[in-house]
């Protein structure tokens, strides 16, 4: 292996190392979908937890109590462009 072999080598090698590094960045920067059961005050916690870490979306919400579910959808639809499918459920 002469000099320019090596530099070649070298190059490719650098050139091939930052393109993992960006694939590797964009396939983390993906939205992730969610949905939250609970929308109490812990529910709401972690999701706004979520929210401040992750690149999120969510896509469903349920709880029983009709007045934290309309809560937890004003909240949500604040903060993302598409509003999320909420459900009341009665156990």
């Amino acid at each position: 292996m002469d000099r320019r072999d090596f530099l070649r080598a070298g190059v490719a090698g650098m050139a091939l190392s930052t393109v993992g590094n960006y694939i590797a960045e964009s396939a983390n920067q993906r939205r992730r979908r969610v949905g939250l059961i609970g929308c109490g005050w812990y529910g709401k916690a972690a999701h706004f937890r979520l929210l401040q870490i992750e690149p999120v979306e969510v896509v469903s919400l349920c709880d029983v109590d009709s007045k934290m579910l309309a809560e937890a959808a004003g909240m949500v639809a604040e903060r993302q462009a598409s509003p999320a499918s909420a459900g009341a459920s009665s156990s």
